[in-house]
């Protein structure tokens, strides 16, 4: 059985922000879903003194900039904001607890010759 019932993104792009037209900037959001099954099971585990968590949903924000600093090349800083990662599945370092939110930072960058 799918452990995900449902899931939707998307987003958005400015091109030439600032005055800068070569330069985008983006941003982007998504949304996933647990299933019901998924769901109930975990409930009765827990209902049977199990100690496990019960999983909703996911949510994740993103935030990009394109920078084209030069003809050659392109800079692009990227921020990712994850609510409830894995709609809430614990921790595999032995915590027992949830994965909290995260941040993640990415830069990516592309030079051409």
């Amino acid at each position: 059985r799918n452990q995900v019932v449902a899931f939707v993104d998307g987003g958005v792009t400015l091109k030439g922000p600032f005055g800068r037209a070569s330069d985008s900037v983006g941003l982007g959001f998504g949304w996933t879903k647990v299933s019901g099954v998924t769901i109930a099971g975990e409930q009765a585990l827990v209902a049977a003194g199990g100690q496990v968590p019960v999983q909703s949903a996911e949510t994740v924000v993103e935030l990009t900039y394109q920078a084209q600093l030069a003809p050659w090349w392109l800079l692009q800083p990227d921020f990712q904001y994850v609510f409830s990662p894995g709609g809430g599945v614990l921790n595999p370092n032995g915590s027992g607890r949830v994965i909290g939110s995260a941040a993640v930072f990415g830069l990516r960058t592309v030079v051409t010759f």
